[in-house]
């Protein structure tokens, strides 16, 4: 989102529903589940917020469904989240050298799993012109990633147009359609979160605002942004951040068609927090946040009400995470287990100079590079790239490490 500044975490506190004071509750985390069941939108008109309902006074939309707690407990099950190991390197880096990517700043990642060879993470990367615009970087095992379409020079996936800036993408794969939710600010950090919409998860198509800020004088009435979209059993729940000019908290709007959301009666969820994501492992739901000092988390039986798990991951004592560990995200591929946490890592304290950090639970060794010794086999190019040429499909990987034989070192991916 540009040039970043941090909020303090000290003082942070939630807004639960009853009180919390007799549970022990550790650590947790989750997953974003993708059911088909909705048919692809009208590209042509773009998406209006309802906003019919704001503040601590709204009622819930009735989406033909209840949260799914899976437990008595509140905070659901804390013990979802594994211990993780931090880091010693950026799993994928600013390309400084692209005028796109000018400004040495990349963050917000948000991963998709296409299949078990082929894995999309979108994330936000600063211009050298100012302006943030989204991107794709591509991988086979969701570890090694490669920036779309070429290593040397990437291209957004959205631009941000006649806006200061697009970032902080949130995508939920729903009935073939890829939906991507983001912040637009169409000047300074004026923050409002609009949609794209892609049939390929490459070309999306702006659709345009879907949630305003509140009503003059609630507490998301200056700026609503950072969506963390989950689908589940038929709805859109889409977490952000709200800030009334004075201090930033989180909410939910909730959709049964992806475009016109309300907000919930519970709002604000949480208290000084921000730069969110929230997914689901088992009956658990998981929110993780941004601070100076690592990554924080908290836990929930029905995604309503939260509870404070503290520090997940602290930072690696590396240069390139020393202040702090922005707009995580959490991954799981079958929404069973957490397969990785991924983050900005602030290498310079004006959170303006980030790089992309990937944290593995303990004992869960880093893949090899698939490209790893193919150079020989692909001239001036590496066997990702390689791969991409036209009729390869959308990604590639070594087949052979260490082999000069062309027909023996790459073999591709099918485009999805």
């Amino acid at each position: 989102m540009g040039t970043v500044t941090g909020f303090g975490f000290t003082s942070r506190s939630l807004l639960v529903l009853w009180s919390l004071t007799a549970l022990g509750c550790g650590a947790g985390g989750g997953v974003k589940p993708a059911k088909p069941g909705l048919g692809a939108p009208d590209d042509t008109a773009p998406a209006q917020d309802s906003d019919i309902e704001t503040g601590g006074d709204s009622e819930t939309p009735d989406t033909g469904t209840s949260p799914d707690t899976g437990t008595s407990n509140p905070c659901g099950d804390p013990s979802v989240i594994p211990r993780l190991t931090p880091p010693g390197a950026p799993a994928l880096s600013p390309v400084s050298s692209d005028s796109d990517q000018g400004a040495d700043n990349i963050y917000a990642p948000d991963v998709v799993r296409v299949s078990d060879d082929l894995c999309l993470m979108y994330h936000g990367g600063q211009g050298a012109d100012g302006h943030d615009r989204i991107f794709v970087a591509t991988s086979t095992d969701c570890a090694t990633w490669a920036p779309w379409p070429h290593r040397s020079n990437p291209a957004p996936i959205i631009d941000n147009g006649s806006s200061n800036h697009v970032n902080d993408p949130s995508v939920v794969v729903v009935g073939g359609v890829w939906y991507l939710y983001y912040t637009d600010a169409a000047t300074g950090e004026d923050d409002r979160i609009h949609l794209a919409t892609s049939t390929d998860g490459f070309t999306f198509a702006k659709q345009g605002l879907v949630l305003d800020v509140g009503a003059a004088g609630t507490w998301d009435s200056q700026k609503v942004g950072r969506p963390s979209v989950v689908y589940r059993e038929g709805a859109f729940w889409l977490y952000y951040d709200g800030n009334d000019g004075t201090a930033r908290h989180v909410g939910l709007a909730t959709s049964p068609d992806g475009r016109t959301f309300a907000r919930h009666v519970a709002n604000p969820l949480v208290l000084n927090a921000g730069a969110i994501d929230v997914e689901r492992i088992a009956d658990t739901w998981v929110m993780v946040e941004e601070s100076g000092t690592g990554t924080l988390a908290a836990t929930s039986a029905d995604g309503i009400t939260w509870c404070d798990q503290g520090m997940v991951l602290g930072l690696s004592g590396q240069a390139w995470d020393a202040h702090g560990q922005v707009t995580p995200f959490l991954l799981s591929s079958d929404g069973s287990r957490l397969d990785a946490l991924l983050f900005g890592g602030a290498s310079d304290a004006c959170w303006c100079r980030n790089r992309i950090g990937e944290a593995l639970p303990e004992g869960v060794p880093l893949p090899a590079d698939p490209d790893a010794g193919c150079g020989g086999c692909v001239a001036d190019s590496d066997c990702t790239e390689a791969c991409r040429e036209p009729g390869y499909g959308v990604d590639g990987f070594c087949a052979a490490p260490g082999s000069t034989d062309p027909g023996a070192c790459c073999a591709c991916v099918p485009a999805p």
